[in-house]
């Protein structure tokens, strides 16, 4: 209740001569009264209240106390994996990158923690990297960039340069590299590859500073002398044949020694690489090779019934599968998968060349042999042999040498024995 003394003062006050206090919004920058305690434009508080500590940046590690623990624990990100999406018809799904942590505690404090991360986080020393190590870099940055056979044929030279693998890149020299090639067995194709992934792979540490010098270019790899591979012999693919119906492999390497391929091209065949023309099949063999793409192979007479069934064999794409089965007492088909050239070698050429007594010197590459042996004695000029066997050593043939004549390669092939 109002003293009876104020009542005059209070009437005698107008608008004008109260005194109003104004301040600008944080935010909007609007001005209104200080005694209001939010915005009435933009709804900012504008109390004045502590700021929040900064946080880290994504990805640059952080420290917590688990709960009913007074101990501090450590966090840093070492990289990101990819979830599939929800629903993969719906291009609009995205994949989700989810961070892979790293967590270590004990520690008495935040700080020491934080530090823990910090050391965790510095660069780590490329020219320390041993040569294993960079080749783990590289195969997933350009395996991609290249087919999958080629790539295979890196990844296989590599191998020959096992003495190295967990020495110290920037100790290597051009001596050491020399001498893995030197005491390599292998033809001089696999020399070649060495030399080749050896050279990408020190031009991929160059480029990543993990190097300054590139020592692959003086390697030698010599002039071409090459491990020669005995072809097989009539008699034993005569043996073969008539083993047919009895093994289940025996037509693969049967149907190889007539078709030319190189094994590892000879399982790839997929069934819709098979065409038909005027009552003749046809193999267009889509692989990069020394004469260029899209070699075409006439399928001989002694094997055209052979591919003409396995057309039919449902369950598969491929022309010349692997038959998976169970390892019950009573084995039975589960289904047909591709057929690696590892296996080709252990379960197919390996036992069919034991039964028939065939010399340990034969290996699968050795079907090539005969069909380019076949081939000399066969009509047609060098460049329509060349086409078939898809080979590079006739010195006239051009970069792509595919005939295009597919009557001189019929008459090249029905005249091979």
């Amino acid at each position: 209740m109002l003293q009876l003394s104020l009542l005059p003062t209070l009437a005698n006050l107008t608008l004008d001569s109260i005194e109003v206090f104004t301040v600008n919004c944080a935010r909007c920058r609007k001005s209104f009264q200080d005694d209001a305690i939010f915005c009435p434009y933009c709804g900012r508080k504008q109390a004045n209240l502590p700021h929040k500590p900064k946080r880290a940046a994504n990805g640059t590690g952080c420290a917590f106390q688990r709960p009913g623990q007074k101990t501090w624990t450590a966090q840093i990100v070492t990289g990101y994996r990819s979830l599939p999406p929800f629903d993969v018809n719906n291009p609009a799904n995205k994949r989700q990158r989810v961070p892979i942590k790293k967590t270590k505690g004990g520690f008495q404090t935040k700080a020491a923690a934080m530090a823990y991360v910090r050391t965790q986080q510095q660069a780590p020393d490329l020219t320390a990297l041993t040569l294993k190590e960079v080749y783990d870099l590289w195969d997933p940055w350009y395996s991609p960039r290249v087919d999958k056979g080629t790539f295979g044929c890196y990844r296989a030279a590599f191998a020959h340069f096992k003495p190295l693998h967990d020495r110290k890149i920037a100790e290597l020299c051009a001596g050491d590299l020399q001498k893995c090639i030197d005491d390599c067995k292998c033809g001089h194709r696999t020399h070649q590859n060495m030399k080749v992934t050896a050279g990408l792979l020190w031009a991929y540490a160059i480029d990543h500073n993990m190097l300054e010098k590139d020592v692959t270019d003086n390697l030698f790899i010599g002039r071409g002398a090459s491990v020669q591979r005995e072809p097989l012999t009539d008699v034993e693919i005569e043996k073969i044949r008539q083993l047919i119906g009895k093994h289940r492999y025996a037509e693969y390497l049967y149907a190889l020694v007539y078709l030319g391929f190189r094994p590892g091209e000879f399982l790839e065949i997929r069934k819709d690489q098979v065409i038909e023309h005027k009552g003749r099949l046809y193999i267009v063999e889509g692989k990069k090779t020394d004469a260029g793409r899209d070699r075409t192979v006439p399928v001989h007479t002694k094997i055209d019934t052979i591919v003409r069934e396995r057309l039919y064999i449902p369950g598969t794409d491929m022309l010349f599968p692997m038959y998976h089965f169970n390892r019950k007492k009573e084995p039975k088909l589960v289904d047909l998968r591709p057929m690696t050239s590892n296996y080709f070698n252990k379960f197919v050429f390996g036992p069919i060349s034991e039964q028939l007594g065939i010399p340990d010197n034969k290996v699968p590459y050795s079907a090539r042999h005969s069909f380019s042996d076949k081939l000399k004695d066969a009509e047609g000029t060098d460049k329509t042999k060349a086409a078939l066997i898809g080979h590079s050593d006739y010195k006239f043939t051009q970069q792509k040498y595919q005939s295009t004549d597919l009557d001189e390669l019929i008459a090249a092939v029905d005249s091979m024995d």
